[in-house]
């Protein structure tokens, strides 16, 4: 409703650190609550922390959750971001968001969650694609 999508965007609005402006992103198309791995490391040494993945037309940014006393909407610190647009990677069937090497590690609840991420994350990738050939085949 008009109503949870207006608390969504106060919500992320209230983001510390953002580097981004957020509403140059394009539409918020999905969110949700992933742990976030180090990326360098050994394997038994790999530290987790709670994050919040926004993926918007244009970007995916990656917030920590700094303060989770409201359930719904925690507090945010924007931590990072891939721009979906400029196609500066893949993502691999791991869930992993990779150019040369990986920029972020992501892990859901379980394996329908990833998947379904995959799958939007992809969707919308395929689309930024297939406009920017039709407007460059235009020119």
């Amino acid at each position: 409703s008009v109503v949870d999508h207006t608390n969504t965007m106060m919500w992320i609005g209230n983001m510390t650190n953002c580097a981004l402006n957020l509403c140059g992103q394009g539409q918020l198309l999905k969110h949700g609550k992933c742990m976030s791995k180090k990326i360098h490391g050994s394997f038994l040494n790999r530290k987790k922390w709670p994050c919040t993945l926004l993926l918007f037309q244009q970007t995916a940014v990656l917030c920590k959750i700094v303060d989770d006393e409201q359930l719904n909407h925690p507090g945010l610190e924007y931590f990072k971001h891939v721009r979906l647009q400029q196609n500066e990677g893949e993502l691999s069937e791991y869930g992993h968001y990779q150019k040369e090497e990986v920029i972020m590690k992501l892990e859901c609840e379980d394996e329908d969650e990833k998947e379904e991420w995959i799958r939007t994350i992809k969707d919308e990738i395929d689309k930024l694609q297939i406009m920017a050939f039709s407007l460059s085949y235009q020119l």
